[in-house]
């Protein structure tokens, strides 16, 4: 890198939350966004029993049976509604973000461990493939989601749970 180019750091960069899109093409695909792709990923978020694998109550044989990526699913919605919802103020958004919040809390082991897969269909695989099983991949996933809901609420729930 030349001396004449700085080198970007995050003080150099505004939370989105602080970013305004007032017109033209990325307005209008914020809006359809905000009208029909984020709604359309809760409703098949909450179809295929994505959101409800958070109250931990799958047992074998029932339908829905939670994957090891599914809560990478769940917060990648989360993390994209609650930058919809900034820019987008909308009650039964913000009402599904909380209640999605609430189930997330509620769903976190005693010792900090957070996963629905591993938590109701195969507890005793925890940690035992960090490269194959998602778990990683699914609490990146938590701490983005957690980021934004903070950056676009200021309630720190999310964050603690992803800080534990």
């Amino acid at each position: 890198m030349s001396n004449s180019k700085k080198a970007a750091t995050p003080e150099r960069f505004a939370p989105c939350v602080n970013t305004k899109v007032e017109g033209g093409f990325w307005r209008r695909l914020m809006e359809i966004n905000c009208r029909a792709t984020v709604p359309a990923i809760y409703r098949q978020c909450q179809e295929t029993g994505r959101l409800d694998a958070f109250r931990l109550a799958w047992r074998p044989g029932q339908p829905h049976q939670p994957h090891i990526f599914w809560d990478s699913d769940v917060a990648k919605w989360l993390e994209a509604a609650c930058y919809t919802l900034a820019a987008f103020p909308d009650f039964e958004m913000a009402q599904q973000i909380e209640e999605m919040v609430t189930l997330i809390v509620s769903a976190q082991q005693p010792d900090g461990y957070l996963n629905t897969y591993f938590t109701t269909v195969a507890p005793d695989k925890r940690w035992t493939n960090s490269r194959d099983n998602h778990e990683l991949y699914c609490a990146g996933h938590l701490i983005e989601a957690a980021v934004a809901h903070f950056e676009t609420t200021g309630k720190r729930r999310l964050l603690e749970v992803a800080c534990r």
